[in-house]
């Protein structure tokens, strides 16, 4: 069978099923009726309703990874930041000067937490924080959750979470 036939009998399979419409396969304007509103999926800032709790708050862990591989956070006595490899969100406008790694990198201190440009990577070789687990360093401390990581600055109560679905900064 020829790839184009192939395709269209697998759209007009979908669009009969209800699955989904041929349009949003394609990416063409469906032209009988709008497409109704999607969910947004842009970084909330500030994002409402994050515990700043730290549960089981094991050995200091200055680098880690989630159990994922997804995020990667290094952190010091001062200040906590998180790369996210792969995400669904629509990030903050990159500001003027930003390269093409904006939009992945968190960072929190006393002063607040926000979207950064990426200097450099933070893959590597950390080892696993189990969701769950949380990890202080001086005044900044982590929590790794099947929902993402959370990470605040302790005085402050300032920080972020990041997840692939749900990222912002409180």
């Amino acid at each position: 069978m020829h790839r184009a036939t192939h395709v269209a009998l697998t759209l007009a399979a979908l669009a009969l099923t209800g699955c989904s419409s041929a349009a949003q396969l394609t990416g063409t304007a469906a032209s009988s009726s709008p497409e109704p509103p999607r969910e947004s999926r842009s970084a909330e800032l500030p994002i409402e309703g994050v515990s700043t709790k730290l549960p089981k708050v094991g050995d200091e862990m200055r680098a880690f990874r989630s159990p994922s591989g997804n995020i990667v956070c290094r952190l010091d006595e001062r200040s906590a930041r998180c790369d996210i490899a792969d995400y669904a969100y629509d990030p903050p406008p990159r500001p003027e000067g930003c390269g093409k790694g904006w939009g992945g990198t968190l960072l929190v201190t006393a002063q607040g937490a926000e979207f950064t440009c990426r200097v450099a990577s933070l893959a590597g070789k950390s080892p696993e924080l189990a969701y769950g687990r949380s990890t202080i360093v001086g005044d900044v401390g982590c929590t790794s959750a099947r929902t993402g990581v959370t990470c605040i600055h302790l005085e402050s109560e300032r920080g972020f979470t990041v997840s692939r679905e749900r990222t912002g900064t409180f």
